[in-house]
């Protein structure tokens, strides 16, 4: 660990998926900055591989604020499929016995070349080993179940498991491209002879990895599914993003809880997963999330004193 005070317990913060959903922990960071919380090590997956990756690298509460009012999705969007696309896989299918139509249609939806160079204007050539506190970004290579953190480079963390892989030498921008690639949604992201996809699909909220980084309290931030039926489900975006928060569910109370000290839960249900007019309202309920359960933090601070 770098610049961690001996007379305290390090602290790490974990932060979970969720879309549009994920700026609540832009709140939460504001929070813990108001209560004089240092965070000494930092992991997140999908958007919140982008608050981590922000937040590690030196970005103010102030400028991501200012990033989150200006962001607008369609400008990211670069569509993989067009209609003579589909068209021309139906007639196959037709004309086939043999295959079905859906394994014809390409790993993804959107091809994410135009949010991978945004995510480079963020960080340009930055690596995980360019950072101002440690950071760890999860993926999940496809071709061998294997979990991958992107890892900045801290002597604790030791031998792998068997399913997962350390990488300390990323860049950052990579590095997120990959965490955030939905599968169905997003292409796999192509690196080193991996196929990378969203790290939610094995662990949406990375307290794990926390521990090995040397962090003596671990707090996290999870947007996941909390069990609430949901009835407003139309196309087949929702179909794949619901299903995956119903599997994220279950490993998060299976492993986040097992790592993790305290988890903070913000109410983001009724904030859709791709509407951008509720990102400053989401940055307020992750704020009023820490407000509300502070006093039952501080009695995990004094138990690790």
């Amino acid at each position: 660990m770098r610049d961690v005070r001996a007379d305290r317990p390090t602290v790490g913060l974990a932060l979970s998926g969720g879309g549009i959903r994920g700026f609540a922990h832009i709140g939460v960071l504001k929070a813990f900055r108001a209560h004089g919380v240092p965070i000494d090590c930092i992991a997140g997956t999908s958007a919140g591989a982008i608050v981590a990756s922000l937040y590690a690298t030196g970005y103010s509460i102030e400028e991501m604020e200012a990033l989150a009012g200006k962001i607008e999705p369609t400008e990211f969007v670069d569509f993989n499929l067009t209609v003579s696309d589909f068209i021309k896989f139906g007639l196959k299918e037709m004309m086939s016995s043999t295959k079905r139509f859906w394994a014809e249609v390409p790993k993804g939806l959107i091809k994410g070349k135009r949010i991978e160079r945004y995510f480079s204007a963020l960080w340009g050539e930055k690596t995980v080993r360019d950072t101002k506190i440690p950071l760890a970004i999860t993926a999940v290579d496809i071709y061998t179940a294997d979990t991958v953190f992107f890892v900045s480079p801290v002597c604790s963390l030791g031998f792998a498991p068997n399913d997962t892989r350390y990488d300390r030498t990323a860049c950052i921008a990579e590095a997120v491209r990959a965490s955030i690639a939905i599968p169905g949604v997003f292409f796999p992201k192509k690196y080193r002879g991996m196929l990378l996809v969203d790290g939610a699909v094995k662990n949406n909220l990375p307290t794990d990895i926390l521990r090995k980084m040397g962090a003596d309290i671990v707090l996290g931030v999870d947007l996941g599914y909390n069990g609430a039926p949901c009835y407003d489900i139309h196309v087949t975006g929702e179909v794949l993003l619901r299903t995956i928060d119903i599997i994220n569910r279950e490993l998060t109370l299976l492993k986040g809880a097992e790592y993790a000290d305290y988890i903070f839960r913000p109410e983001v249900d009724g904030i859709s997963l791709t509407d951008m007019k509720h990102a400053l309202s989401a940055i307020e309920i992750g704020r009023r999330t820490v407000e509300d359960d502070w006093e039952r933090v501080k009695r995990v601070f004094r138990t690790k004193k």
